[in-house]
Parts: C-alpha cells; sequence; structure tokens
C-alpha cells in the first residue's frame, strides 16, 4: 500500500509537471522509480510510458477544448510517431541498463539546452502553415519522438515542444497542446508493446497514472 502510495504521489508530480509544459511526465517519474522506488531500468522506462497515457489524455482535454491543438501538424507527427513508438518500444530489450540511463540523461539535457537558446527568437514567429518541407520535417521529427518515447519512457514532449517552437514557428502554448495530443495515442502503442512483453508494473502504473489524472 505504501508503494503505491508512493507511487500516486510520483504520479501527481509528473502529472502537475506533463501539464505545465507539454511532455508525459516521465521525466520525474523514470528517475523516480529508479532512485526512489529501486525499480529496474528497463521496468521504470516500460511502467512510464504505460503511465503516461492516462495523464496526458487529461492534460490535454482542456488544451483541446480551449483550442490550443494544431490537429494538422499533430497529425504529421503522429504519423511518424507510431513507427517510431513500435520500433523504440521493440529494441529496447537490446539496450543495456547502463546506455538506457545514460541517453535518457542526454535527450533532457539536449532538449533542454535548444529550448532555453531558441526560446527568444521562436517567440515571435507566428507562421505555422505547412509547407512540404514542414510537412516533411514534422514527420520526421515524429518518428524520433516517438521512438524516443517508448524506449526512454518519456512522452516525447521533450522533442516535440523544442521542434513546434523552434523549427516550425509554433507558440509555446500551442506547441506544448499539439505536444500532448500526439503523446497519447504514441505512447499507447509503446505501452501495448510493453505490456505483452512483460515489462510494465501494471500496479505502480495505474498508480501512478492515477496520480498523473
Amino acid at each position: 500500500m505504501a508503494a503505491h502510495a508512493a507511487a500516486a504521489a510520483l504520479g501527481l508530480a509528473a502529472g502537475v509537471f506533463g501539464g505545465m509544459f507539454g511532455v508525459g511526465g516521465g521525466l520525474v517519474m523514470v528517475p523516480g522509480m529508479v532512485l526512489l522506488m529501486s525499480v529496474p531500468q528497463h521496468r521504470a522506462h516500460a511502467t512510464s510510458v504505460a503511465a503516461i497515457v492516462a495523464a496526458a489524455t487529461a492534460a490535454v482535454v482542456p488544451l483541446a477544448v480551449d483550442g490550443r491543438v494544431h490537429w494538422d501538424a499533430a497529425g504529421l507527427l503522429l504519423a511518424g510517431g507510431m513507427t517510431g513508438a513500435f520500433a523504440g518500444a521493440r529494441l529496447i530489450s537490446r539496450v543495456s541498463p547502463v546506455w538506457l540511463a545514460r541517453l535518457f540523461v542526454v535527450v533532457v539535457v539536449a532538449a533542454a539546452a535548444r529550448m532555453a537558446f531558441s526560446a527568444t527568437d521562436a517567440a515571435a514567429a507566428a507562421d505555422t502553415s505547412l509547407d512540404p518541407w514542414a510537412i516533411a520535417g514534422l514527420t520526421a521529427a515524429g518518428l524520433l519522438a516517438g521512438g524516443s518515447a517508448a524506449a526512454l519512457g518519456i512522452g516525447g514532449g521533450i522533442i516535440y515542444v523544442p521542434a513546434l517552437v523552434a523549427l516550425f514557428g509554433f507558440g509555446q502554448h500551442d506547441a506544448q497542446a499539439t505536444s500532448l495530443a500526439v503523446i497519447v495515442p504514441t505512447t499507447l502503442i509503446a505501452a501495448v508493446v510493453h505490456t505483452r512483453a512483460g515489462r510494465v508494473d501494471v500496479p505502480k502504473a495505474l498508480a501512478l497514472g492515477a496520480g498523473g489524472v
């Protein structure tokens, strides 16, 4: 019971973080499970992905109602994201726990740095039209984010949001809303693959997801 309460509290923190910044919450859940609950690295990543489905769904609903989601861009990101999520969930078993943890840190730091240095310039951009280059770029970004999300236990928002803001001229709030809209189906695909492979701690995922919601 104490473990489930701790997981729910961790999910609560991840849900607040994810809802505010347009990410799935894995940035909080994966380290929390590994460092505070002694969950093995691969299991933590898979369980985080499963919990993100519920948390991201709850976060995106009010943003969608508010008209913040750019559905055309979301569809293109999803086209690449679904393929990436399936591949990432299948390939995770080939990566050692040590390298999985290192990749997690590298992706987080790289995305944060990119966002910090581009936020000022990107905020001035307002053109979100989808020309052929933007279509190809969004699909490629979805592929990369979907694979990273499934393998690293994150939602993919740390790739989606900086890409939408810095490369495609989205405002910060719209980018975060669009990111969350894509995170829901991509993490669902990854969660199904992880669950079938026996990597998801279902009770912890339910507790994390409940806190996240």
